[in-house]
């Protein structure tokens, strides 16, 4: 797989169903390349552990009254990174259209470039996968995400689109 076209770009969203294997790509291809990784879902246990004096954060402790926060800390750290002309790695399910446009937002308010790599893998695999964590989202999560799935198209912005299809 040939992921020089995005080496260029200032920023690159990983997106894909919960159980796709996003995390493990983003390690996998682009830990030792010098860019920022950024993940909301690291940012929500970080908040929890710390307002919540350490007590260890899990799936079951998701508080969706959070996500403001969440987004608003997540969009913060990626403008301050942009600013100070840091390479941002963006892990999230981001499977909808409009989830996704916040980061072209982001990016085009910034004159910076984006691409997005999706990991297309059945619903069924995620969920398989999904067992085997050790804090797993509840399937629930990840079947209602798989119906309101909606694959990135070329006509949304980014600047290189990547679509990996897995299982």
């Amino acid at each position: 797989m040939d992921l020089a076209r995005f080496q260029a770009l200032d920023v690159v969203l990983v997106c894909g169903l919960p159980g796709a294997g996003k995390s493990h790509f983003c390690r996998s291809r682009f830990q030792d390349s010098g860019r920022l990784r950024v993940n909301r879902k690291e940012i929500r246990r970080l908040l929890y552990e710390m307002l919540s004096f350490g007590r260890k954060w899990s799936e079951a402790d998701f508080n969706s009254s959070d996500e403001f926060l969440v987004k608003h800390v997540e969009r913060k750290i990626i403008e301050h990174l942009l600013q100070n002309r840091k390479k941002v790695l963006i892990d999230n399910t981001s499977v909808s259209a409009s989830s996704r446009k916040s980061y072209l937002g982001i990016a085009q308010g910034m004159r910076k470039s984006i691409g997005l790599i999706f990991l297309d893998v059945p619903a069924g695999i995620c969920l398989e996968q999904n067992r085997r964590r050790e804090d797993p989202v509840p399937e629930m999560v990840i079947s209602n995400l798989a119906a309101a799935l909606d694959p990135p198209r070329p006509e949304e912005g980014f600047q290189e689109l990547l679509v990996l299809k897995g299982g």
